[in-house]
């Protein structure tokens, strides 16, 4: 390879913001070389096709004919119905049943290896997500589809930038730091794009919807929510209340609901230009009970954004017994105390299931996930109900 060749790459290193804080002579052309076998060798990158990723994100990969490899998998690897990914949804009381769960605890996803940053190694990563859909399904349709297509994308282009800063020697005090911001940033990058690619087909095709995203990484022995609406994720731990020698469950809530009425929330939609009017519950300009989502294009300009709040990450200890997220269905007629009674009394051991104060038809369901919707929906919830219970 040419040395006028080997500084172009470099000027592309620039273009793809590696070079914040280094300038193109930093690089030695050994490492260059050495860097441009490894991305023309791996997950199918080629320097133009990270350059479309860089312009356009996870959708320009998936259109680019510089990335060949990368074909979507149309949500086929979304769901493990297993003991410890349990999940359950109900239509309810609706016409339609517009919430789509997503959860998948052994997704191998290429990381970088410990201290060796011009190579990749499979590592397991968790996904759990529940997108709670209005005005139709296609917003969370949409969301269930793409979520792990476009994770995997951002992981893998944000470890290669991460692999130029460092020139392939990380200081083993910043790898772990870095490889947890890797995992965050490409959840972030992936819901706004999901919201990107969803808004350029509303437009095309009409559509009014939009959707909740509440997603949970699970990656060694650490979780990372991410919340955009009001669905919720929950923290499950034991706990020995104080004069009790019984150990229960304990409900903590690891989200905070994207209410119109907050405060933060409210000041922003008013700068944009919104309103919040109480129709039932407060709305944004009346419409909306909720102040962020994904979709919702019409209400993009008053204020309603995609953003994500991130809690996490968060180091789970022998206490924490089971993450559970739900929609907002869930909690019309349960509280977040109430989904933790129900977990403690489906598990005590049979030979106590007479003192269960379980009611009988949860006694029948095939699972904690079906337990939680059966209950809600027969305390009068009227929303589409929708449950993911991981055993920790």
């Amino acid at each position: 390879m040419s040395c006028k060749k080997i500084l172009g790459f470099c000027r592309t290193f620039t273009k793809l913001g590696l070079m914040g804080r280094f300038n193109i002579t930093s690089f030695s052309i050994p490492f260059v070389l050495l860097f441009i076998k490894s991305i023309q060798s791996s997950h199918g990158l080629s320097v133009s096709c990270m350059i479309d990723y860089d312009n356009g994100g996870a959708p320009a990969v998936y259109e680019s004919q510089e990335c060949p490899r990368w074909v979507l998998s149309n949500g086929s690897l979304k769901n493990q119905n297993i003991k410890n990914c349990q999940f359950a949804t109900l239509q309810g009381r609706r016409e339609y049943q517009e919430d789509r769960v997503v959860c998948n605890l052994d997704m191998k996803l290429p990381l970088l290896k410990n201290n060796s940053l011009l190579d990749f190694e499979e590592d397991t990563v968790g996904i759990v997500a529940v997108f709670d859909g209005h005005g139709g399904k296609e917003a969370s349709e949409m969301g269930s589809k793409l979520l792990f297509d476009y994770f995997k994308v951002h992981l893998v282009f944000l470890s290669y930038k991460l692999m130029g800063i460092y020139k392939g020697e990380m200081p083993l005090s910043d790898y772990k730091a870095n490889k947890l911001g890797v995992l965050r940033e490409s959840l972030l990058k992936t819901i706004f794009d999901i919201d990107l690619k969803f808004t350029q087909e509303a437009i095309k095709n009409g559509y009014f919807s939009g959707s909740t995203a509440n997603v949970v990484l699970l990656y060694d022995g650490q979780i990372l929510v991410a919340n955009v609406g009001d669905s919720k994720a929950l923290l499950m731990s034991e706990k020995i209340p104080s004069g009790d020698s019984r150990v229960n469950l304990s409900a903590t809530e690891l989200t905070y609901d994207h209410h119109p009425e907050r405060e933060d929330e409210k000041a922003r939609i008013k700068t944009a230009g919104g309103s919040v009017i109480v129709w039932g519950v407060p709305r944004v300009n009346g419409v909306l009970a909720m102040s962020r989502s994904i979709g919702d294009v019409a209400l993009k300009r008053f204020g309603v954004i995609a953003e994500p709040e991130f809690t996490g990450w968060r180091v789970l200890t022998a206490n924490d017994s089971y993450l559970v997220v739900a929609s907002d269905g869930i909690f019309e007629s349960l509280k977040p105390q109430d989904v933790a009674e129900l977990i403690f009394e489906w598990n005590l051991i049979p030979e106590r299931r007479e003192e269960s104060k379980l009611p009988l038809s949860c006694m029948f369901s095939e699972s904690l996930a079906e337990c939680i919707i059966t209950i809600a929906y027969e305390k009068g919830s009227h929303d589409n109900l929708s449950a993911i219970v991981v055993p920790l």
